[in-house]
């Protein structure tokens, strides 16, 4: 380690003319400063610039700013990817979901920040010295002075059962189906902590939610259809009538169907017996492909599924054209 140089034993300003003799800018102009030499054998300090480089030059200017931005390269290549996943599946959640999912989950939210709300205040009684009864006291009047929460008294009770007269169908509908997403979001909120805590990676929470929610879109149109069809029942007789004769024409043409492939012509001899086993198997697979019988076969429209239903439904319709011994007419009419 080098020892810095002494510092020289003459002023800085030797040499200098005053101000007496002559200006500061003349002498500046036109000959400078007029400093004497260093006398034989002093140490002198030389400037080294900054350029020059050496042991302990600094790096350059682009140097300097790579070391800068590339722990922020590296933060944002890691983090930006999960930020585009979790707007993506905000937006798609905000598309898609119905003011039933959007109640629970505004509910839940509400529930979360209320809960860390009252833990805090918790923590700052418990240091004040709060007992437990008196901090259950403190709970039960937060609760009641809650907007959400309803009054456990006669008064509550009667509220509710007014509620509960004054509402129509609808309405009804739109309260079971928001407490059941309600519902159904907590057991998800408590799931996604407790695996949190067992130890539960970003990544499998992201796809364990992509497959709650793909389960969740086929249980809602599943649901919708039979919705539907339920709605489809209750239709007047002329509804009725128009299905009855629509089921007739659909078995109907799986009897020709049969007749042409020969199989009503194999089944014939065997009698009622074997036709009405025949229809018996048939009538499981139909139910199975109709979603155990709960869409009719009236309410098959499309071509491609109305054409796949008149292929099934041919033992269907064969075996009862033989146990109703219509297995002679179809042959008569040379199809």
């Amino acid at each position: 380690m080098t020892t810095p140089p002494p510092p020289p034993g003459y002023p800085p300003t030797a040499g200098m003319p005053t101000p007496a003799s002559e200006p500061v800018a003349e002498w500046w102009r036109k000959d400078g400063p007029r400093i004497p030499a260093p006398a034989p054998g002093a140490t002198v300090h030389t400037p080294v610039p900054i350029a020059a480089g050496g042991p302990a030059a600094p790096a350059s200017m682009e140097a300097a700013a790579q070391a800068f931005w590339a722990p922020v390269g590296r933060i944002l290549a890691e983090q930006v990817p999960h930020i585009a996943e979790q707007i993506g599946q905000q937006v798609t959640q905000l598309m898609t979901e119905t003011e039933a999912q959007r109640s629970a989950r505004e509910q839940v939210q509400y529930e979360a920040v209320r809960d860390a709300q009252r833990a805090v205040r918790d923590a700052q009684f418990a240091a004040a010295g709060e007992s437990a009864a008196q901090r259950a006291e403190r709970h039960r009047v937060e609760n009641v002075l809650t907007p959400s929460h309803r009054r456990d008294d006669l008064v509550g009770m009667v509220d509710l059962l007014a509620e509960r007269i004054g509402e129509t169908p609808d309405e009804r509908a739109a309260r079971l189906d928001a407490e059941r997403e309600l519902d159904k979001r907590r057991a998800r909120a408590r799931e996604d902590a407790e695996r949190a805590a067992a130890g539960e990676t970003p990544e499998q929470r992201t796809r364990r939610h992509r497959q709650q929610r793909l389960a969740d879109k086929r249980t809602a149109s599943t649901r919708a259809r039979r919705e539907r069809r339920r709605a489809a029942r209750t239709a007047g007789p002329s509804d009725r009538t128009r299905r009855f004769r629509r089921w007739c024409v659909l078995t109907a043409i799986s009897a020709i169907g049969g007749c042409s492939t020969g199989l009503v012509t194999l089944i014939a001899p065997g009698g009622p017996y074997v036709g009405l086993l025949l229809a018996a198997g048939g009538w499981a697979l139909d139910l199975h492909i109709r979603d155990r019988g709960r869409q009719r076969v009236s309410e098959v429209t499309r071509p491609g599924p109305l054409v796949l239903l008149v292929l099934v439904r041919i033992p269907v319709a064969s075996g009862l054209a033989v146990a109703a011994g219509l297995d002679h007419v179809l042959a008569a009419l040379s199809l």
